[in-house]
C-alpha cells in the first residue's frame, strides 16, 4: 500500500478541510457525530461488559461516520443508512480491530505491572484517594525508578496502540485490509507523517481549550464532528485510493 508523506502545513489543512466537509451538510454532520457519541456512552453504561463492548463496537461506529464523510467528499446525498455501513460485509474485521485493542491494552498493562512490580500495583490502587496533582507526583517519585519506568512503558505502548488504530477502521473498510495489516499501515502512516500529525494535534488541542470556554458545552459539540472529519481528510491524504493521483506535500 502506498503511504504518502506530507509536510508540516498539512496538519492545518486537515483541520481546514475537515471544517469545509462539515459545511456541506452541517446539521447532518453535527447531529450524526453526537448520535455516535451517545451510542458509545450508552454501551459504556452496560454493567460489567460495557467497556469491552464499547471497544469492539467503536470501529463499527467510526466507519458509520467515515461513510458520511465519504458522501460529503463526493457530494453524495447523506443518508441515515451510511451510519450503519460498518455493520455490513466488513463487520467481522472491524470488530476484530476492537478485539486487537483489548488485547493490546491488556498486554500493555501487564508489561507495565511487570516492570513496576508490587510498588506500581499499590500505587495504582491508591490513585483514587490522591486528589492533589503535586502529591501524586511526589508519590510516583517516592515509589522508585521501577514504577516510573513501568508507567512510561505502559503509556508509550498505549500511545503506539492508538496511533496504529486511528486509521485502521478506514483501511479495513475502504482499502479492504486485514485488521493486523491495517494496524501496521496505520502506525507507519502516522509515524511517517509525525510532524504534520503533531501540528494537527496541537491545533485540535488549542481549539478544545478555546471552544471549551463556551457555555453549555456548545464548543465541544462543534469540536467532535471536526475531529472526525479532519481525521477522515488526513486518512485520504496519507492513504490515497488505488489508481488515485496522490498528493505531494
Amino acid at each position: 500500500m502506498q503511504i504518502q508523506k506530507m509536510n508540516a502545513a498539512r496538519g492545518w489543512i486537515w483541520v481546514k478541510q475537515g471544517y469545509q466537509l462539515i459545511l456541506r451538510d452541517p446539521k447532518f454532520a453535527i447531529f450524526t457525530a453526537i448520535l455516535g457519541a451517545v451510542l458509545m456512552r450508552s454501551i459504556l453504561l452496560i454493567p460489567v461488559v460495557g467497556p469491552l463492548l464499547a471497544l469492539i463496537a467503536m470501529p463499527l461506529l467510526i466507519i458509520g461516520y467515515m461513510r458520511v464523510c465519504r458522501a460529503l467528499e463526493e457530494d453524495e446525498p447523506t443518508k441515515w443508512a451510511h451510519l450503519w455501513a460498518g455493520f455490513g460485509k466488513e463487520a467481522g474485521r472491524l470488530a476484530s480491530l476492537g478485539g486487537l485493542l483489548i488485547v493490546g491494552a491488556i498486554a500493555s498493562s501487564l508489561l507495565m505491572l511487570l516492570i513496576g512490580g508490587k510498588a506500581l500495583g499499590a500505587l495504582l490502587n491508591s490513585l483514587s484517594t490522591v486528589t492533589d496533582q503535586q502529591m501524586l507526583i511526589k508519590v510516583v517519585n517516592a515509589a522508585g525508578p521501577g514504577v516510573s519506568l513501568g508507567l512510561l512503558t505502559g503509556f508509550a505502548l498505549m500511545f503506539l496502540l492508538m496511533m496504529a488504530f486511528q486509521y485502521a477502521p478506514m483501511l479495513v473498510y475502504f482499502n479492504h485490509q486485514t485488521p493486523l495489516a491495517a494496524m501496521r499501515a496505520g502506525l507507519l502512516g502516522t509515524l511517517r507523517n509525525f510532524i504534520p500529525y503533531s501540528v494537527y494535534t496541537i491545533i485540535m488541542q488549542l481549539l478544545a481549550v478555546v471552544l471549551g470556554m463556551l457555555p453549555y458545552g456548545i464548543g465541544l459539540i462543534a469540536l467532535l464532528p471536526l475531529g472526525l472529519t479532519s481525521l477522515y481528510v488526513s486518512y485520504r491524504n496519507i492513504f490515497p485510493f488505488k489508481d488515485e493521483l496522490p498528493l505531494h506535500g
